[in-house]
């Protein structure tokens, strides 16, 4: 039921329950204005909307409003992916009697699963003869965009969410072409929407249709004013069936206050989050000698996750430990990132004892509270025995002594060995050695024969030849990527020694290697492989600016030689 209550207490009733038209889609009620602002005298329509509900609306009395006529009705219904949607409109034309500003009130409806309700607005009045303009006029024109910040001041590291939206009051809108600006500044997560559709909303009592075309997490790498500029798009109207223009329009800038963190910052700082914590996790409390034990060290809040580096731990001498596995469960949506990155260790203890396990120390900032704040964390304890099954040539391990003695590490060269070997006699058959000598001249012209015969073919094709050397080429690349794999060089080698086996492959030279004419190649030539091959290139072009964001270089190395070696055999087969 729709109603509204005037101060002095009457109630009175705008509608009457028909029936609900639709069970599946979602309910929903709005009141909107043609123009906003107006002037004393002049008319003004108030449509009130319904969707997927059948609703009879009567046109109520607003106090600085006189009802003049209505209701003219609009129907509408649509079906999308088998979703059937329906839309009723009952438009009043009023007269503004008032001098000053009119609000028009919420009303209410009943739903078949609630009450529904229309949000409030205010209809900005003006005298007769001036024009109403300001920047609180609520008018964004016809077309219209505009960047959404979730804040306008944070902190270094603070995430900031950036809504880009297209607003449109004309019914046949065509939107041709639109430009998401760079972030400069930030670093940029994207979060994952649904395929933009028009949706209706409700400004300052106008009605527009509202598309978000892109949405971003972004989390500020420099401190000052960042600006965020250049959501522009090209669109065309029509007018009539066969006429029509060109429409354009530009969002205004978005300036982003980016704080330095307050000082001191502590030596062991991780980072700034709205919530942040450390759990560990042991696969038990006692294990014998030589076994591998596994130890999670989880990391999870809301912030910039993937920031966080393997963290520095003193593990007891007697343990042995090998590089963590890297386990991310992170989330981008509308609300920012959030999730967890798990630390996952193996861990090999090569003596008895009761030991404990290392938790990573620390401070972080909050967001909320704009303060520091130490990480809280609880050591686990491990208790090592002895392995009585290892028999007694077991290898023992004491981390308290500077050399070990192991006992087969040497196997002595026997001098009066008596044992079957080659007589001697056979080697003085001089008979032999003749004919070795005389096959070593024709192999020797042979092998020349052929080494010359391919030095022509490669003067003759040089490219060619150059996609035949491909293979071993790369190879001998990665063996040299492999030698800087400690060194901040191995990344750019490993880049570059992938990017001249695919030139050599495709036969093309630098100017020619664009990712998008790259990918389409590899797609004809070696399509089980393309997947992989963007993976790699993604991979190494994170390594120039987040290194701790991608695989070891051991690991990395030994994808990229399964890889080439993946490839070679299915482009030549």
């Amino acid at each position: 039921m729709l109603k509204y209550v005037f101060p002095n207490g009457i109630q009175w009733l705008l509608l009457c329950v028909l029936s609900v038209s639709s069970i599946q889609a979602q309910e929903a009620f709005e009141v909107s204005v043609n123009r906003n602002p107006v002037r004393t005298g002049e008319q003004v329509q108030l449509t009130f909307t319904i969707k997927n509900l059948q609703r009879r609306i009567d046109g109520p009395q607003i106090q600085g409003l006189k009802l003049l006529y209505g209701p003219s009705t609009s129907n509408s219904t649509s079906i999308v992916n088998g979703a059937r949607s329906s839309e009723v409109a009952y438009t009043y034309t009023y007269q503004v009697t008032s001098k000053a500003n009119v609000r028009i009130p919420a009303f209410e409806l009943n739903g078949t699963k609630g009450t529904l309700k229309s949000d409030p607005f205010v209809l900005r009045v003006s005298a007769r003869g001036t024009k109403p303009s300001g920047p609180n006029s609520g008018d964004l024109g016809t077309v219209a965009c505009i960047i959404e910040a979730s804040k306008r001041t944070v902190f270094i590291g603070e995430p900031i969410v950036i809504s880009f939206k297209i607003f449109n009051r004309a019914n046949n809108l065509d939107v041709r072409k639109f430009n998401i600006p760079e972030t400069p500044g930030f670093w940029k997560e994207e979060v994952d929407i649904p395929e933009p559709r028009w949706e209706p909303q409700v400004i300052s009592g106008k009605r527009y249709n509202v598309a978000t075309v892109k949405k971003l997490v972004l989390f500020p790498q420099q401190t000052g004013s960042l600006v965020i500029e250049g959501f522009d798009l090209v669109g065309y109207m029509r007018t009539s069936f066969f006429n029509g223009q060109n429409v354009t329009a530009a969002a205004d800038p978005v300036k982003i206050e980016v704080k330095p963190l307050p000082e001191p910052i502590p030596s062991s700082f991780l980072g700034a989050f709205a919530q942040f914590r450390v759990a560990a996790k042991q696969t038990g409390e006692t294990c014998r000698t030589n076994e591998a034990i596994t130890y999670d060290l989880t990391f999870s809040g809301q912030g910039n996750i993937k920031f966080i580096q393997e963290p520095k731990l003193s593990w007891p001498g007697e343990f042995e430990v090998f590089d963590p596995e890297v386990i991310d469960r992170i989330n981008v949506n509308e609300n920012g990132e959030s999730g967890s990155r798990t630390f996952r260790y193996v861990v090999i203890p090569r003596a008895p004892g009761d030991f404990t396990l290392p938790m990573p120390k620390g401070s972080w900032f909050s967001t909320k509270t704009r303060s520091y704040v130490d990480l809280e964390s609880k050591e686990l304890k491990l208790t090592v025995s002895v392995n009585t099954a290892e028999g007694a040539n077991t290898v023992n391990y004491n981390s308290k002594t500077d050399i070990q003695v192991l006992n087969q590490d040497i196997n002595f060269i026997h001098s009066d060995w008596k044992g079957p070997c080659l007589p001697r006699q056979r080697w003085d058959n001089r008979g032999q050695w003749a004919s070795v000598m005389l096959a070593v001249g024709p192999l020797v012209l042979g092998v020349s024969f052929l080494l010359r015969r391919r030095r022509d073919e490669e003067e003759r094709n040089p490219k060619g030849a150059k996609k035949r050397r491909a293979g071993n080429a790369v190879r001998k690349e990665l063996r040299e990527a492999k030698s800087l794999i400690n060194v901040s060089e191995f990344y750019p080698a490993l880049g570059r020694g992938l990017e001249a086996y695919l030139l050599s492959k495709l036969e093309w030279n630098a100017s020619q290697m664009k990712r998008s004419n790259l990918l389409n190649e590899l797609a004809m030539r070696v399509p089980s492989q393309t997947e992989d091959w963007k993976a790699m290139l993604d991979t190494l072009d994170m390594a120039r600016y987040a290194p701790g964001q991608v695989p070891a270089p051991a690991e990395l190395l030994s994808t990229a030689e399964r890889l080439v070696d993946a490839t070679e055999k299915e482009w030549n087969a």
